[in-house]
């Protein structure tokens, strides 16, 4: 049965989740940064028999679903997701292939991309490049690179990713990271979500006028070094070879294998 969580649930759910965090990493951190009862997120647990099956987290229009043994209800799950309209469910590629495989693309269109967490503990070597923060007036460039990139635009609503990235950086939750030329965006890299002692890097892009310069690097070396002086764990996620390729060079160790559910259209219609 699937019931919302109260406050009162949420060390429930951190005893739940333990030490591997690193397996719902953004079901975590946004659990810890706003809480249950926050506007920002809806929080639930599947339950059978007074143990926990799985928690879902909702956050704009993405689920993140998080269970040990992938045991909970797929119906009961996609019964839930018909009062959130959601483009996108994140988890563990176990709980993808679970998810994936009782769930009808007839129902509603999707497709499954699978990739890696990985931390990083030490930077290979030094940035040489100038990085420097982001001021708001770089934003629209950020959200126009972010959105047109094949791969990583597809995940969201533009509107939606615009509302995101100023909100966490106002609420001091992410950090936007660029290189500029003549006042033009070729590199940006951010910190996508932090709290007390880990950080998640992400949307590493370059303008397309720019590619294969060594610019990706140079940033995402800039950011993980930034993190790294502060005594935080940081992770990041990633989907494809080249990706994967460049995280190693950096020091990036894999931790585990993600999976993302992309519905086709915009919003879940069941």
């Amino acid at each position: 049965m699937i019931i919302k969580c109260q406050k009162c649930d949420e060390q429930i759910i951190e005893s739940y989740i333990g030490k591997e965090y690193y397996k719902c990493l953004y079901l975590y951190m946004n659990l810890q940064r706003y809480g249950i009862g926050s506007q920002a997120i809806d929080v639930y647990m599947d339950k059978f028999e007074n143990k926990i099956k799985a928690v879902y987290l909702f956050y704009f229009s993405c689920v993140h679903v998080y269970s040990i043994d992938n045991d909970f209800s797929v119906p009961e799950l996609k019964e839930l997701l018909k009062s959130h309209p959601i483009k996108m469910i994140y988890c563990e590629k176990s709980t993808a292939e679970y998810i994936g495989g009782n769930y009808s693309s007839s129902e509603r269109p999707f497709t499954i991309t699978y990739g890696w967490v990985a931390e990083i503990t030490n930077v290979d070597e030094k940035h040489r490049e100038s990085v420097q923060l982001a001021s708001a007036n770089d934003f629209k460039q950020i959200v126009q690179m972010i959105y047109g990139d094949e791969d990583i635009g597809k995940s969201y609503n533009k509107n939606e990713l615009a509302e995101q990235l100023l909100q966490r950086s106002k609420e001091g939750y992410s950090r936007n990271y660029v290189i500029k030329k003549n006042d033009v965006v070729i590199a940006h890299a951010c910190t996508n979500a932090e709290i007390d002692g880990v950080a998640i890097v992400a949307e590493l892009i370059v303008n397309k006028e720019y590619r294969r310069r060594g610019y990706a690097l140079e940033i995402w070396r800039a950011i993980c070094e930034e993190v790294l002086k502060e005594g935080k764990r940081v992770f990041s996620f990633y989907y494809s070879n080249e990706s994967r390729n460049l995280h190693k060079k950096v020091g990036f160790h894999e931790v585990c294998e993600w999976g993302k559910i992309v519905f086709n259209n915009n919003y879940m219609e069941v």
